[in-house]
């Protein structure tokens, strides 16, 4: 059986691609990204794997037909709907706006599955269509309706002829040391959901990275869905461990400010570099708990700071990457400025957080059928 052909889009360093590629055992066959460091990052993880560019440029219709895929995955990007965005919402002009792209991938692909992924935001954020106000509406305001970003995704997805299952994973969930919430969708045509069954060979052109694990050399020791139980009927469970004290989430914005201690910056917002500062290597503090769970599920964790230009500590990338749950080095060992790095790290998600929630997406799928 030939192994489902993935397409990407907004594919960033390709943290969500790896995750689908596991769960599928599908092969990525191409990318659609316009960052030319992300885009870099992708050459090297994925050669020979083309780049299609700007979403808003490519010709569908004529992908269909040269380069057909199974799975699409992807998540749109999520500055307006973010709680740290402006929340402008998606609508035709915003960056979120990328969704009706999205969409139209879809409708011209036809793939067997979709997956989406992003910010917690998608349940609380809007989207501007034109709606009648009617007795049934909630959440209406002046007479009139409001429709949540989510819901635009799902009536989308179902006027295309697609059924939805979603949940939300935080990455500190799977173990990570940091929160990170996010949304995850997976899609299929109506009444045709995807089958654990139809995953088949190895995918990833770097070797095999499911069951065995995404090998140590890779800078993983263990199974990348090594911090999920199971329960009775063998269905994925997250971890049942509560760990208080979490990083923050590493952030576009590392690249610059912070080295200031948290305490110092009480009302404003807190940075990784201020609390990798204040910690420091091997004296973790309060977060030692956080850090050590994640060593055990991935690697040792990389000193969090680095000399600067001017010899003063900056966070270094190494540990952000780790923090994320990349491979050793998938970014890092790239030609491009830390400061890309960072920005490309701080816009990731987890792989293994993906990784459960397709999981339990699709065991859900299965006890329904």
């Amino acid at each position: 059986m030939p192994r489902p052909r993935i397409g990407s889009l907004f594919s960033g360093a390709g943290g969500l691609d790896l995750a689908v590629e596991h769960v599928t055992s599908g092969c990525t066959v191409w990318h659609s990204e316009v960052d030319p460091d992300a885009s870099k990052v992708l050459e090297t993880r994925w050669p020979g794997v083309p780049n299609l560019g700007d979403i808003t440029a490519v010709d569908w219709a004529y992908v269909a037909e040269v380069a057909p895929i199974e799975v699409l995955c992807g998540g749109f990007p999520c500055q307006d709907v973010s709680a740290a965005g402006r929340r402008a919402g998606i609508a035709v002009g915003t960056r979120s706006g990328l969704w009706l792209e999205y969409a139209e991938a879809i409708n011209q692909l036809r793939p067997q599955l979709v997956v989406i992924e992003n910010v917690r935001g998608l349940l609380s954020g809007y989207a501007h269509r034109a709606m009648e106000p009617g007795t049934d509406d909630l959440g209406g305001r002046s007479g009139r309706p409001l429709l949540r970003a989510a819901g635009a995704v799902f009536g989308d997805l179902a006027d295309l002829g697609y059924d939805a299952q979603w949940t939300t994973v935080a990455a500190s969930g799977v173990g990570a040391p940091h929160r990170r919430d996010r949304v995850f969708i997976v899609a299929y045509p109506t009444g045709q959901p995807w089958r654990l069954d139809q995953r088949c060979a190895s995918a990833h052109p770097a070797g095999d990275r499911r069951d065995e694990g995404w090998s140590e050399s890779a800078g993983f020791v263990g199974r990348p869905n090594a911090a999920l139980g199971s329960d009775a009927d063998g269905r994925a469970t997250l971890l049942p461990t509560l760990i208080a004290d979490l990083l923050p989430t590493p952030a576009a914005s590392d690249a610059t400010g912070g080295g200031q201690t948290p305490d110092r910056r009480e009302g404003h917002s807190r940075q990784l570099i201020d609390y990798a500062l204040l910690n420091g290597t091997p004296q973790w503090g309060k977060y030692a708990p956080a850090i050590h769970r994640w060593e055990t599920i991935t690697r040792s964790a990389p000193s969090p700071t680095e000399p600067g230009a001017k010899g003063n500590p900056r966070l270094a990338a190494p540990f952000s990457e780790w923090m994320i749950g990349y491979p050793l080095g998938w970014i890092t060992d790239v030609a491009i400025s830390r400061s890309a790095m960072l920005r490309i790290i701080g816009n990731s998600v987890c792989p293994q957080q993906a990784i459960a929630a397709l999981q339990w997406l699709f065991n859900i799928e299965a006890v329904a059928a």
